[in-house]
């Protein structure tokens, strides 16, 4: 049974996603969230994908936090190491540095818009590129 899910902040600050009656504060029986819950955990391979799971969401929060100068280390580091490379984490490792590059046009455009809401200035779009080469 798939749910569709809605992202909720949580009081500590933290994101999550959880089934659309959850974040609505609807809750489902607790005797029935017991059984669901109890009955899940009891296979391993579930467990291990629930922490896969968390896993990949904090480390995409983690990144986020980043600055952009580390960003583009680990982009270019990541290239680097799966350029000539084969196999079936090639494709995962060469979508994060596509992930890497979206992360960083999204903190420089944010930058640009900060820095132009304080000064008025616009900077020139061609100030990136030189520093990015």
């Amino acid at each position: 049974m798939a749910h569709n899910r809605v992202l909720e902040k949580f009081p500590d600050g933290v994101t999550g996603t959880c089934p659309p009656g959850y974040a609505l504060g609807v809750m489902i029986d607790s005797q029935k969230l017991k059984a669901q819950t109890s009955y899940s955990l009891q296979f391993h391979d579930v467990r291990k994908a629930a922490a896969a799971y968390e896993l990949m969401h904090s480390a995409a929060a983690m990144l986020q936090m980043l600055p952009i100068p580390v960003l583009e280390a680990l982009r270019d580091y990541t290239s680097e190491q799966v350029k000539d490379r084969k196999g079936p984490l090639t494709l995962c490792d060469r979508s994060f540095v596509e992930h890497l590059d979206e992360l960083i046009r999204g903190a420089r455009l944010r930058e640009h818009r900060l820095f132009h809401g304080i000064t008025g200035i616009v900077p020139d779009p061609d100030e990136d590129e030189k520093k990015s080469s």
